[in-house]
């Protein structure tokens, strides 16, 4: 695993103030190629199982890859991550990764691509929150396998991000 490169062009996402003292419960790491691994390393059933699943989601042609790019961006900076775990992400375009944290006012995203971050970001908040009609833009641009595909995608971008926040994941070299 490394660092995404596309998160350190997202404004305020590089560098993300941590909101709390850095955890102190858990001071065992296993072997690792980097402090994520470290610390899945410690569960290797788990941590095998989530590259293979996660790694599916980068396979799969029923949503673009830029989109799901996007979409992991934007959780991870809103759950506080300074690490984005799993498959390094394809290109996109750097216009949109800058202004993604004003993704609803920019010329630059596609209908499709402000739908899937508004159902994103309210996935995160509170799924119980997405209306009929966020649901909806969704499945009429993905299809009903396509918003799956997404809804498995944004739940592991979610989980992860915050699993990274949570036990202060810190790319390498990054002072905790």
């Amino acid at each position: 695993m490394r660092r995404d490169p596309s998160i350190a062009a997202a404004p305020g996402s590089a560098r993300i103030a941590r909101r709390g003292a850095p955890l102190t419960w858990l001071p065992e790491t296993a072997a690792g190629a980097d402090s994520f691994g470290r610390v899945f390393a410690l569960r290797p059933n788990l941590f095998e199982a989530w590259r293979e699943f996660e790694g599916l989601l980068w396979r799969d042609d029923r949503v673009n890859p830029e989109l799901l790019v996007l979409c992991r961006l934007r959780l991870a900076h809103q759950n506080g991550a300074r690490w984005i775990p799993g498959t390094p992400a394809p290109a996109v375009d750097a216009g949109k990764v800058a202004e993604l944290d004003s993704w609803w006012t920019s010329e630059r995203f596609t209908p499709l691509e402000k739908a899937c971050l508004r159902f994103a970001e309210q996935f995160a908040l509170d799924p119980s929150g997405i209306g009929d009609e966020e649901a909806k833009a969704v499945t009429e641009g993905l299809g009903d396998a396509g918003t799956v595909a997404f809804v498995e995608a944004l739940a592991i971008f979610d989980g992860f991000t915050r699993f990274c926040a949570m036990l202060d994941v810190a790319p390498e070299g990054d002072a905790p």
